[in-house]
């Protein structure tokens, strides 16, 4: 015989613990929601106050030789549509389309080429990019119609990833938008008014405490002061050959050839090698030589350089252009015969590495920092 267990209903709770439940799920949900909220929040601080250090921008900084560059780029910010200049960077450590944009150096010469093209036809300019350490001058900051939701998916309005051809007989027509290095723009020149970087580009205030901080250690305004930039090229960066340059296969000759041109500078603008000296470069090797050389005291920044294609980098890159630009002399290096650089002298650059050039990040650092040719050596390696 089997024997059929009665069938047990669920007891039934009591009222009192099934409101104690649902106050605790409800609870759960608040916090939830509310932690959300936290970080939204959170988020939306954060960036309205780096949208506050964009608008809170010091024009007395201006060289006073810049006023009357600063008012015409102003002035033409008043038009409409304008022209959108991205670079969208600041994604490549996240997610979202990534575009590093070439180094600070050509990154910032073409960005200076197309805000004196602006100037020129007096048409509005925006930029969506703003530098690691900078801030952007508020008439010149792009803001997406996305808003707040288009930094947290990292999306825009357009498409970041096009590089179609600027039609510059639309400029000032209707909004156009155009990618760094997009496309060749027949208009946009080579030279560029260095008044334009101190109107749009401005330290901000942790950067420019690092400025003067140094600056102040390197014996303030009153030191005479000899900026070095020893450029060894990418080869060091990406790992390619170097052995057939002849600035990376004996770094320690190539150091001791920059220091004595920088000895040699001092003595021409002051009769005088006793003078503060300071190094920058995109080699570590360079700066772990520093202690080991005789007779001159150089000084060099605790950073370490890294490849332009990393983010990291790009605050302490700014931190030293800043730095050069404030010297009273400027040593660098030219790489090769096949570009006639300006001022070079009719100097005789013969080498096979990777880069062909001089330095643009110091081509900057001489422009913005208004250097008489007198106060600027070459020095062939």
């Amino acid at each position: 015989m089997v024997k059929i267990k009665p069938k047990h209903n669920p007891p039934t709770r009591h009222p009192a613990r099934v409101l104690l439940i649902l106050k605790h799920k409800k609870a759960c949900i608040i916090s939830t929601c509310t932690l959300l909220l936290f970080l939204y929040l959170q988020f939306s601080i954060n960036y309205i106050k780096e949208e506050q250090g964009v608008k809170i921008y010091d024009v007395s900084h201006l060289p006073q030789q810049c006023q009357e560059v600063a008012t015409k780029f102003h002035k033409c910010q008043q038009n409409s549509p304008p022209l959108v200049l991205a670079c969208h960077r600041k994604w490549c450590s996240t997610f979202g389309h990534c575009d590093p944009c070439a180094g600070i150096g050509d990154r910032t010469q073409r960005m200076l080429q197309f805000a004196a093209m602006a100037v020129d036809k007096c048409v509005r300019m925006e930029f969506d990019y703003v530098p690691l350490g900078l801030n952007v001058v508020s008439d010149a900051v792009y803001r997406d119609p996305l808003g707040y939701a288009g930094e947290v998916l990292h999306k825009r309005s357009y498409d970041v990833s096009a590089r179609n051809a600027l039609d510059t007989d639309k400029l000032g027509k209707e909004r156009l938008y155009s990618h760094f290095f997009g496309s060749t723009v027949s208009s946009l020149k080579q030279t560029y008014d260095p008044c334009l970087f101190h109107t749009i580009l401005q330290p901000n205030v942790n950067l420019q405490r690092e400025i003067d901080t140094t600056l102040s250690n390197l014996g303030g305004v009153e030191e005479k002061k000899i900026g070095i930039h020893f450029r060894t090229g990418d080869s060091i960066a990406f790992g390619m050959d170097f052995t057939k340059d002849k600035r990376v296969s004996d770094l320690k000759g190539s150091l001791d050839k920059m220091l004595k041109c920088a000895q040699n500078l001092s003595e021409k603008l002051y009769h005088t090698t006793e003078v503060t000296y300071y190094l920058a470069t995109d080699n570590s090797q360079v700066k772990d030589l520093l202690p080991k050389m005789d007779n001159t005291t150089v000084h060099t920044l605790p950073i370490r350089p890294s490849s332009y294609l990393k983010s990291e980098g790009e605050k302490d890159a700014w931190l030293e252009l800043y730095l050069l630009s404030q010297m009273d002399g400027l040593v660098m290096n030219p790489v090769s015969s096949d570009v006639n650089y300006e001022g070079s002298g009719g100097i005789d650059m013969t080498y096979e590495g990777k880069i062909y050039r001089v330095s643009k990040l110091v081509h900057l650092a001489k422009h913005v920092g208004f250097f008489e040719d007198d106060n600027v050596m070459l020095c062939p390696l």
